[in-house]
C-alpha cells in the first residue's frame, strides 16, 4: 500500500479521534439502555406477580396494570437500544482499529 502524505495523515487522525469519541457516546448509551433495561424488568415483574410492597400497599390494580405494560413496552424498546449500541460499538472498534493500523503504515 502506498505511503500516506503528511495532510492524509493528519486527516486520518483527526478522524481516528473523532471516531473514538463517539465510541465512547455509544458507551454511556448502552450503559443507559442496560439500567433503564433492568429497572424496567423489574418493574414489569412487580406488575405482572402482584406481590405487594411495603413502600406503595395502596396501589389499585388499574395503576399496577398501567405501569406493568409501559414497563414492558420500555423494556422492549431498552433492549433493541442495548442490542443497536453493542453491535455499534463492535464494528465501530472494528473499524477503528482498522483505521490505526493503516495510519502506522501496516496495512
Amino acid at each position: 500500500m502506498a505511503k500516506l502524505s503528511k495532510k492524509e495523515r493528519d486527516a486520518l487522525g483527526a478522524s481516528i479521534q473523532q471516531e473514538n469519541e463517539m465510541l465512547k457516546r455509544v458507551v454511556k448509551v448502552a450503559r443507559n439502555a442496560s439500567i433503564a433495561l433492568a429497572i424496567s424488568l423489574l418493574l414489569v415483574f412487580w406488575g405482572f406477580t402482584g406481590m405487594k410492597d411495603a413502600f406503595l400497599p395502596d396501589i389499585s390494580d388499574g395503576v399496577r396494570n398501567v405501569v406493568k405494560w409501559i414497563a414492558l413496552i420500555t423494556a422492549v424498546l431498552s433492549f433493541i437500544m442495548l442490542v443497536f449500541a453493542l453491535v455499534a460499538r463492535h464494528n465501530g472498534r472494528k473499524h477503528v482499529l482498522k483505521n490505526i493500523d493503516r495510519y502506522q503504515g501496516k496495512a
